[in-house]
């Protein structure tokens, strides 16, 4: 169980970094770009987490 804990814990963390660096680096931030920022920061952190297993031990 406290593996399902770290991986969503990494998850949320990876999803947070990414989404805060794509409205920072966008400029003037509009519905629209949390619309696509937060699905795309979603499959970064996905990416992320499995890319870093596929390294890792895990």
């Amino acid at each position: 169980m406290a593996h399902k804990g770290v991986l969503a814990a990494e998850l949320v963390g990876w999803w947070a970094a990414l989404v805060a660096l794509w409205l920072m680096l966008i400029g003037p931030v509009d519905p629209v770009e949390w619309a696509v920022g937060v699905p795309a920061g979603l499959l970064g952190a996905l990416a992320a987490c499995g890319a870093r297993r596929a390294v890792g031990r895990w």
